[in-house]
């Protein structure tokens, strides 16, 4: 619904246009291969009081290897639905060490509860450090 010229603005309708913003850091370690394996600790679920409501987040993992070449992804799962892009990682040695990020943006078309939570689908031989994987999530409610 648009604001209309003149409009008074009720308390419920200027708490729901303000920003709301989440934050979720990371626990334990996620060893690969595996798929799909939720980063402890970054499970946000919260609720949006109207339909349409758009989110933003930006969302970084850290992986460490421990053998030679394979390739391992992360990415933000919303409602249970896996998001695109991916942040995907590499190595190019047996050793390697990143941080690797990714941002996400949607809409959620109706109101009511969601849940927010950061994957990983390491390779073999690499390795999520849930400690320094963290998300900052904001939730856009329209009046």
């Amino acid at each position: 619904m648009a604001l209309l010229a003149g409009q008074i603005l009720t308390a419920e309708q200027v708490n729901r246009i303000q920003p709301r913003p989440h934050n979720a850091v990371g626990t334990g370690t996620i060893s690969g291969a595996l798929s799909n394996q939720t980063v402890a600790n970054t499970t946000i679920t919260l609720d949006t009081e109207t339909d349409g409501a758009t989110y933003h987040a930006v969302c970084v993992w850290d992986l460490d290897t421990n053998t030679g070449a394979t390739t391992g992804t992360g990415r933000l799962n919303v409602d249970g639905a896996n998001q695109s892009p991916l942040a995907a990682f590499s190595d190019a040695t047996g050793t390697d060490r990143g941080t690797f990020s990714q941002v996400y943006q949607g809409t959620l078309a109706a109101a009511g509860s969601h849940t927010f939570k950061m994957i990983a689908s390491p390779g073999a031989g690499q390795i999520i450090q849930g400690v320094n994987c963290a998300y900052n999530l904001t939730i856009f409610e329209v009046v």
